[in-house]
């Protein structure tokens, strides 16, 4: 498999313990306090962060450990095209999310506590598809 590919598998599988994490902490977020819901989401982050970094190196090293060779991340142009097709996918969602939800903020009185959780999960969901978008891409 290659590099890319399975560095974007980490980041995947990261970002998606990460929000399985927070959403479990989540299930009582109506009755929680709005530093209650941030404290939960910031840990989210932060679990997704040092996630995606430790299963890079598991996953880099598995590798070398199953084929015998160091396979080296070498970029060009195709890649850099790759990455911006991706961040524009992942802005876009991204946009119209935040949009959405101040719209629903502003009109509907959606609480504030579910603002900041939609918020959060969009760039999540909007970063998941992009990374989707790019292991398409590169097969």
């Amino acid at each position: 498999m290659n590099i890319k590919i399975r560095n974007t598998f980490a980041e995947i599988i990261g970002a998606l313990i990460a929000m399985t994490w927070m959403w479990l902490q989540l299930t009582d977020a109506s009755t929680m306090t709005i530093e209650l819901v941030s404290k939960v989401l910031a840990q989210g982050i932060g679990i997704s962060i040092i996630l995606i970094i430790i299963l890079h190196i598991v996953f880099n090293i598995l590798s070398s450990i199953i084929s015998g060779q160091y396979e080296k991340d070498i970029d060009d142009e195709r890649d850099k095209i790759y990455e911006l097709y991706a961040l524009q996918l992942s802005s876009v969602i991204f946009g119209i999310s935040i949009v959405t939800t101040l719209v629903l903020l502003g009109w509907f009185n959606l609480s504030i506590n579910t603002g900041l959780i939609v918020i959060t999960f969009a760039g999540f969901i909007g970063s998941i598809i992009s990374l989707f978008l790019k292991i398409y891409l590169y097969r």
